[in-house]
């Protein structure tokens, strides 16, 4: 019973990291590092302990999905029109009243830009940058 009591009453010694592990894995390492006053290495010691793959990884993550080229043979009946192979991208913009978020339906990152820069040039902005969200669904 005594080594239940005891097990139970054990400290856990608080990490200057903890204050930061939102970040850890999602920046790199020496930007959490710098943040807390610690070393690029006790950065990553704390996110080998605590299991979190490193910033390299979650980059891959985000990055969006290679798409396959359509084939050059007839399309497929269940492919029509109506369904069109469109994704959703996030721009953001800057004019004089700040930055601003749209999000553009296209369908690659080239056609998003060209339609934004058109629509920012409207507004008097430019555009900061163009991320890609999703595929977009279609009945």
């Amino acid at each position: 019973m005594s080594s239940q009591i005891r097990k139970s009453k054990q400290r856990y010694r608080r990490s200057k990291l903890d204050a930061y592990a939102h970040l850890v894995g999602r920046i790199p390492d020496r930007e959490v590092a710098s943040m807390a006053g610690i070393t690029p290495d006790g950065v990553r010691m704390y996110r080998q302990r605590h299991k979190i793959p490193a910033y390299s990884n979650f980059k891959r993550t985000l990055k969006a999905p290679a798409r396959k080229p359509a084939p050059a043979s007839k399309p497929s009946p269940a492919r029509t029109k109506s369904a069109s192979n469109t994704a959703a991208f996030s721009v953001s913009v800057r004019n004089s009243d700040g930055e601003q978020q749209f999000i553009v339906l296209a369908s690659d990152i080239v056609a998003a830009a060209r339609s934004a820069a058109a629509a920012a040039a409207k507004r008097g902005g430019e555009i900061i940058r163009v991320a890609y969200l999703a595929e977009t669904l279609s009945a």
